[in-house]
């Protein structure tokens, strides 16, 4: 685990999170920023791993051979005229900011010539800025203008002007966000636009947004709305041979494609989003700069499905900067600290909780064993493929690149559940839809986890997961047990007053994109330690709606209109829709088949770790043995030395007693054969007394060889963990019952199997024969109950003592009965298993020296 702390795994709950070290370079000076002293001294904080053979290029070439192959065919990129044209697209965007700006300046009463050099600078940042070129993926474009422009200007003026443009569809202007955003669609390419203002009069187009003194006197906004470029330049730079050799590119599309298939690509909900995956990468690249992409791949996984998330992922040491007012990253409550390297540093993943984190670490962990078995059946292919004909050949390759298929294969998050919590959002429009689904989308990370709210992480439940994608139908149930049914609303115009509602379209008909409604799903599984399985999720959900549509003091949100709903409710795995299960585990069938591979996959996890566990508890007993041994010897041999014998005397005195020692233990093991063997073995009970005051004086817990040398006739044993103080307490013996206390001369502290004793196995046996010779000689002697009726007159004495004999054999048979219903291993008294006898009132049992 690469740690800048010695201790390579430290325990999370021993050590605390280290500091992170600021870097030599703190540019405190105005203009000294990453692009002047701190590029060049930045230090890499994790160490290049370039001693072993992975390293090399040209290492697991068959490997690097399956994964290009399978990359070419599962990996979309753009092509270059695609490309090409969203370069011009954003050429495009510059000229019409520009001349925003210019005419903004304008009516604000600049003059022509100090409005042209207002200036201005369009950024991106993001995946389109690495130059991942994935089809469809949005573009990041951030604004920077002067001081003159407002965000009021941007909501207003600015939106009116895209509004204007035929080339902008489905605009959608978010002015309450953390960082206020207009999103549309230009020319088809869906596109985030920001903005940030700098407290300058006029932007130079050679105006350095990576030099750090440009956030000197910005707004809160605008930090954050600049952090995303700086974030981005600030990769490639950090990447070894970022322009030039490196797999950087193949490693970042296979990852997306692996968390989106996964679903675990979303930074809004909990999950990782794009930031995230490319700093991961980046580090990867940076410890193996030399590695191919399937190396690349494997040591992604091997790193992060045991990285130990107190040491936050660095890609560089921070800088600091004394002279301004932003501090860097230092929260010891983040679970899962990603940091951006430039100024100031901030937590990439602050929406994780541990529902999500936990989620993530179980698919790091499937992921590594996938792309292992991948790499080493495609050496093992590579290595017979000259014993091969080309059919079997090709057959085996068909299989390795399968096994890099089911990296990327769908999630089977609708089939393993117990339930499924569905909330389904509506709207009258598509705008209004657009907004509405998009705020909720970013508060169900606080309907799962909340340190102050109710929330479904407070409730009894061992496993909570958000799919982070929405699904594009409404889930309405039937009946109880039934597939539900899904219903797809539509926008429609509204009725003039006075008319009917205009009707649904024909979904047959309908446009998709004025579709309005929608839902989310969140998977639930109880805790199998509570009995009662229903769990109210009313009081929860109530109080989650209440936070919806205001913000932090409770005011409501300008933009939240009466028509935007949702609604919730619970379904069992039988009660999902089929179009659910058709989208995204094909089928029903198919979804049954997950959930029961699933359920035996879990049962032997399960076995595994329950053997795991009772193989740690026998080497912790036997290493507890061994010190107390040591410590035994130990003494032996200072008490020799206080007594005035020499060295060589207390070795052999601490022989004797080793000696000693193995001539019990043996006898014991042999008086523990005889009495198994059902012979007639005595019982010590002098012996029995001296150990249990021993121990008792002792006062600690037994844990404890003592058992072992009771005698084997013994039916009681003390219970393991029980305090040595509790078996020589008063018992119930003093107030007339019998127990080991009445038989030794000691009290048995909550009677036998209350607390401190067990019953043995043979006592029981021997127990239960007795009981049921006692049930049948009573039965036998009496069919009926005539014959426990009182003798008549003319009835011998003989005949009277046989009736009361079998009288007192059928009360000493139910008696038994009853004691031995109350439990086994709470007879208070039994001492020797079948050595009873009946006093009238209750079990007598007598004890044999």
């Amino acid at each position: 685990n690469p740690s800048p702390n010695p201790n390579p795994n430290p325990n999370p709950k021993s050590s605390p999170r280290p500091r992170i070290p600021s870097g030599q370079a703190r540019g405190d000076t105005p203009g000294a920023g990453p692009r002047g002293v701190a590029m060049a001294q930045l230090q890499q904080v994790y160490p290049v791993d370039d001693r072993s053979a992975e390293c090399r290029l040209d290492f697991a070439a068959a490997a690097e051979a399956t994964l290009a192959r399978w990359r070419g065919d599962n990996i979309e990129v753009d092509t270059a005229e695609e490309s090409d044209r969203r370069r011009k697209l954003v050429f495009q965007l510059t000229y019409i900011f520009l001349e925003w700006v210019r005419e903004t300046c304008l009516g604000k009463g600049w003059s022509e010539e100090e409005a042209a050099q207002a200036g201005g600078l369009l950024h991106t940042s993001g995946s389109f800025k690495l130059a991942i070129d994935e089809p469809g993926a949005d573009i990041d474009v951030i604004c920077v203008a002067p001081s003159s422009v407002t965000i009021e200007d941007f909501f207003t003026s600015l939106k009116v002007r895209l509004l204007a443009d035929r080339r902008v569809e489905n605009l959608n202007a978010i002015e309450t966000a953390r960082v206020p955003i207009i999103t549309f669609d230009f020319d088809s390419v869906n596109i985030d636009l920001q903005l940030a203002t700098l407290p300058l009069r006029r932007v130079a187009p050679t105006l350095d947004i990576t030099d750090d003194s440009v956030l000197r006197g910005c707004t809160e906004s605008s930090k954050d709305v600049l952090g995303g470029p700086r974030a981005t330049i600030m990769i490639a730079k950090l990447v070894p041979g970022f322009d030039g050799g490196s797999n950087f590119r193949h490693l970042v599309r296979i990852l997306r494609k692996w968390c989106k298939s996964r679903g675990i690509y979303s930074n809004k909900v909990g999950y990782i989003g794009g930031i995230n995956i490319n700093i991961l990468s980046a580090l990867v690249c940076q410890m193996y700069p030399h590695a191919t992409t399937s190396t690349l791949v494997r040591k992604f996984f091997f790193l992060f499905h045991r990285w130990n998330w107190q040491n936050p992922v660095l890609l560089c040491r921070p800088v600091e900067h004394e002279d301004m007012q932003w501090q860097n990253w230092a929260s010891e409550r983040d679970l899962m600290p990603i940091i951006t390297p430039n100024y100031p540093t901030i937590n990439s993943t602050y929406n994780v909780n541990k529902w999500t984190l936990k989620v993530m670490r179980e698919e790091f962990i499937r992921g590594r064993k996938v792309v292992e078995e991948a790499a080493r059946r495609s050496d093992e292919v590579a290595r017979q493929a000259a014993d091969l004909s080309e059919e079997d050949l090709e057959v085996a390759q068909a299989g390795v690149q399968k096994l890099w298929d089911e990296l990327v294969a769908p999630s089977d998050f609708l089939a393993i559940f117990e339930r499924y919590l569905i909330l389904n959002v509506r709207a009258s429009t598509v705008d209004n839809f657009n907004s509405w689904k998009g705020y909720i989308e970013s508060r169900l990370r606080v309907l799962v986890h909340h340190h102050r709210a109710p929330c479904l992480g407070q409730l009894p439940f061992s496993a909570i997961r958000i799919w982070p994608k929405e699904l594009e139908f409404r889930v309405e149930k039937t009946k109880p047990g039934a597939p539900a049914d899904t219903v797809v609303l539509y926008e429609v115009p509204p009725a003039a007053e006075g008319e009917e509602p205009t009707p649904q379209p024909d979904p047959s008909e309908a446009d998709p994109e004025k579709r309005v409604c929608g839902c989310y799903v969140i998977g639930i599984n109880t805790d199998p330690r509570r009995k009662r399985k229903h769990i109210s999720l009313d009081g929860v959900f109530e109080s989650w709606r209440k936070t919806l549509g205001v913000d932090v003091v409770g005011a409501p949100l300008a933009w939240v209109t009466e028509d935007m709903g949702i609604d919730f409710d619970i379904y069992t795995f039988g009660e999902l829709p089929d179009a659910a299960l058709d989208a995204k585990v094909d089928g029903r069938e198919n979804a049954l088949k997950l959930r029961r591979a699933h359920k035996r996959r879990r049962h032997e996890e399960n076995l595994a770790a329950q053997k795991l566990k009772e193989e740690k508890k026998k080497l912790e007993a036997a290493e507890l043995e061994k010190e107390r041994a040591a410590a035994a010897l130990a003494g032996a041999l200072e008490e020799a030395l206080l007594d005035g014998d020499d060295e060589e005397d207390a070795k052999l005195k601490r022989e004797r007693a080793e000696d000693d020692a193995d001539a019990d233990a043996d006898a014991a093991a042999a008086k523990r054969v005889r009495g198994s063997g059902g012979g007639g073995a005595t019982t010590d009970g002098a012996s029995l007394e001296m150990s249990l005051r021993e121990i008792a004086a002792d006062g600690s817990v037994l844990a404890h060889p003592f058992r072992d040398a009771l005698p084997s006739s013994l039916a009681f044993y003390p219970k393991l963990g029980t305090p040595a103080a509790m078996l020589l307490e008063p018992s119930a013996a003093q107030n007339g019952g019998s127990g080991l206390g009445s038989a030794l001369g000691v009290g048995a502290a909550h009677g036998f199997g209350v607390g401190g004793w067990v019953m043995t196995p043979a006592a029981q046996q021997a127990f239960e024969r007795a009981l049921e010779g006692a049930d049948a000689d009573a039965n036998g002697d009496a069919e009926d109950e005539d014959s426990f009726a009182e003798p008549s007159g003319d009835a011998t004495e003989a005949e009277m003592a046989a009736r009361e004999e079998a009288v007192a054999r059928k009360r000493t048979a139910e008696h038994c009965k009853t004691v031995l219903s109350l439990g086994r291993s709470s007879l208070a008294d039994l001492v020797r298993g079948g050595n009873f006898e009946w006093s009238g009132e209750r079990v007598v049992h007598r004890f044999k020296s």
